[in-house]
C-alpha cells in the first residue's frame, strides 16, 4: 500500500521562503535603528534576527533544492539566475553574520565599520529580495 502525500515540496517551498525573507530584512531594520538610536537591545534583535533567518535559510534552500531537481536537472543551473542569486544572498549573510559574531566590539566602536557592515547587509538583503521576486516569476504568481 502506498501512501500519497496530499501535498508536494513545489507547495512547501513557497511558504518556507518567507522566513529568511521576513527575518533578514527585520534584523537589518533592527540594526539600522540600533545604529540610528544607539540602543543595544536593537542591536541583540537585529543578531537574533539574523540567526533565526540563518536557521530557517536551511529549510529554504533544501526545499528549494528539491522542488529544482523535480523540476529540471544539474544542467539547468545556470539557468536558474532565481536560486543562485538566494544560495549566494545566504552566502553573504552567513559570512556577515561570522564576521558580526567574531568582530563584534570592533565593529560596534567603529563608525566606517559599521557602516561597510550595513551597506554590506543592505545589499545582500537586496539581493535576496530579487531573487525572491525572480522565484515568485518562476513560480508564475507575478
Amino acid at each position: 500500500m502506498v501512501i500519497s502525500m496530499p501535498w508536494s515540496i513545489t507547495e512547501i517551498h513557497p511558504l518556507l521562503v518567507h522566513f529568511p525573507i521576513a527575518l533578514f530584512s527585520t534584523g537589518l531594520l533592527f540594526d539600522i535603528l540600533a545604529y540610528i538610536l544607539e540602543k543595544d537591545d536593537l542591536e541583540a534583535a537585529g543578531f537574533y534576527s539574523m540567526l533565526m533567518g540563518l536557521v530557517s535559510s536551511i529549510f529554504a534552500i533544501i526545499s528549494g533544492m528539491i522542488a529544482f531537481f523535480e523540476m529540471g536537472s544539474i544542467s539547468d543551473l545556470p539557468h536558474f539566475h532565481h536560486g543562485l542569486l538566494q544560495l549566494s544572498a545566504t552566502i553573504i549573510l552567513c559570512i556577515l553574520f561570522g564576521i558580526r559574531v567574531k568582530y563584534d566590539v570592533d565593529i560596534r566602536f567603529s563608525g566606517m565599520k559599521k557602516n561597510i557592515y550595513l551597506l554590506l547587509h543592505s545589499f545582500s538583503v537586496g539581493l535576496l529580495f530579487y531573487g525572491a521576486h525572480l522565484g515568485a516569476i518562476v513560480a508564475e504568481r507575478i
